[in-house]
């Protein structure tokens, strides 16, 4: 399961705007664990236990968030109102190291592109490893025996420790 760090607005002018950013973040959290992702959406949780108007506390909030950012596979960034100082710095960090952010509103879309890419690669691996899944069997793929046994073993270990490819 890939790691995702959740990135919206907390600060809010009111209490109205507040609930709506807490909800938003909620929602966005929720989407990610539905697309099979684990979200870290530190926003919700450090929020429960540090004070945002105390200076000291929002900076230990923000470099604690920005730790956990660092270890996350890509960032969603929920950018439905807005980009605030808090987003900022945490899209200009994933940038930094290189980490993928992706628009919230075009999840569904890039893990469908990853999900293609993942297997393609699956397929190129299956490919060039099919022998290596025949040894010792009386299927041989380079002479010409029927090879879809290994193939499509070779290409099963490629999909289920994708991680590697």
């Amino acid at each position: 399961m890939r790691t995702v760090y959740i990135c919206s607005p907390y600060r809010a002018k009111d209490g109205a705007e507040l609930d709506r950013h807490i909800e938003y973040a909620q929602a966005l959290t929720k989407q990610a664990i539905e697309a099979g992702l684990a979200p870290i959406t530190p926003h919700l949780y450090m929020t429960q236990c540090l004070n945002e108007d105390k200076p000291q506390e929002r900076a230990a909030g923000m470099a604690a968030g920005l730790a956990l950012l660092k270890k996350c596979d890509f960032v969603i960034a929920g950018v439905k109102y807005g980009i605030s100082e808090g987003m900022s710095r945490e899209i200009q960090t994933a940038d930094r190291m290189g980490i993928e952010v992706v628009n919230a509103d075009k999840l569904r879309y890039y893990m469908e592109c990853k999900e293609r890419q993942t297997e393609a690669k699956a397929w190129d691996y299956a490919k060039a490893c099919a022998c290596n899944f025949c040894i010792g069997s009386r299927l041989h793929s380079c002479t010409g025996y029927d090879c879809r046994e290994p193939y499509n073993k070779a290409f099963e270990y490629a999909m289920k420790h994708s991680n590697l490819l």
